[in-house]
């Protein structure tokens, strides 16, 4: 904008100030008014904190013209103080263009990254279990080596529609494909896995409407030892399993602790809120959404078959792989305080 025209939009600013509109509204009707990003929240909140204090001039402040040149420690400290502000943002507050700010980032070496999801916001408790959990086991597989006799499992969801959104390289004149809207409200079904270092011992995929409940994981754990008799007898008859599951509720009723008792069933410690540190979670579920990727079932019938051929396609190493990282993950924990890790 010229200078002139700034100074029109502080006419509005302070007309606006006046009548009490907030920044974020008077930003709004300004931008509905003469395109959008023409000004931003933030420059006019600058400078309705200054009609606050009783200067209502409508001059830039002294030493707040385009300047020749640009302070990267200042700009440092300006993206530091708050990483959430944007290019556009930072070029109103510094009078500068949009490409120099850009210019200036790069310098520095910042760049924009987006937020990335974690499973939970971790209190300093949540954090210090999970340090003091993986601390010990880490010192329990040095003395006495345990993770062969590790069975580990948990439920998911596959959903019949797993294709994505996404961008597509087309000719400069031609318009995007269609795509479907996902539903609000998916078809899924639910698919229970157990497996050890040595393979898969057992799944249950349950029936529409069926859900987890303390009985029915109890009845899943019965069958389950009746596979794991068969398939690592020595395991079951004479070491005994160690069993690793998250904290649901099915997981830790009084039912369930009962029926693992008369199983003679270690049940290994695990934090709350950490898909981190369970195989299933980081491993086993991981390549299943890979091999799922893109694909669409029409039923229940479709969405287990998929699941079959994913067991097909994996080799007995798969498992002790996926087995075998905790030690790492566990390492990786502590070194992180107890706070999540990448």
């Amino acid at each position: 904008m010229r200078t002139m025209e700034k100074r029109s939009f502080r006419t509005i600013f302070l007309y606006e100030f006046k009548l009490g509109t907030n920044a974020a509204e008077t930003a709004n009707k300004i931008n509905t008014a003469f395109g959008q990003g023409s000004v931003t929240d933030r420059t006019i909140r600058r400078w309705f904190e200054k009609f606050r204090k009783g200067d209502e001039t409508l001059e830039e402040q002294e030493g707040r013209g385009r300047k020749n040149s640009l302070d990267n420690a200042v700009l440092k400290a300006m993206v530091e103080r708050d990483p959430h502000v944007t290019v556009r943002e930072l070029a109103e507050e510094l009078s500068v263009g949009v490409a120099t700010i850009s210019r200036h980032l790069n310098d520095i070496g910042k760049t924009k990254k987006m937020d990335k999801w974690v499973p939970h916001e971790l209190t300093e408790s949540n954090r210090t279990r999970r340090y003091e959990i993986s601390s010990a086991l880490l010192l329990r597989n040095t003395n006495d080596p345990f993770l062969d006799r590790i069975v580990t499992c948990d439920e998911k969801w596959l959903l019949y529609d797993n294709r994505k959104r996404s961008a597509q390289w087309l000719d400069r004149d031609e318009p995007p494909k269609q795509f479907p809207k996902p539903n609000a409200h998916p078809k899924k079904t639910m698919v229970i896995v157990w497996w050890t270092s040595a393979g898969l011992v057992h799944y249950h995929f349950l029936k529409p409407g069926e859900t987890v409940t303390s009985e029915k994981y109890c009845d899943e754990v019965d069958i389950m030892n009746e596979k794991l008799r068969k398939l690592q007898p020595a395991l079951v008859n004479r070491r005994g399993p160690i069993l690793l599951h998250d904290n649901a509720r099915p997981h830790v009723a009084h039912l369930t602790i009962r029926k693992l008792n008369q199983l003679g069933y270690e049940t290994l410690s695990h934090p709350p809120y950490s898909p981190d540190l369970s195989p299933t979670d980081y491993h086993f579920f991981k390549y299943l959404d890979h091999f799922v990727k893109d694909k669409h079932f029409h039923d229940q019938t479709s969405a287990e078959n998929a699941f079959k051929d994913f067991i097909a396609s994996r080799t007995l190493d798969f498992y002790s792989t996926g087995i075998n990282k905790l030690v790492s993950r566990w390492q990786k924990c502590v070194e992180a305080d107890g706070a999540y890790f990448d």
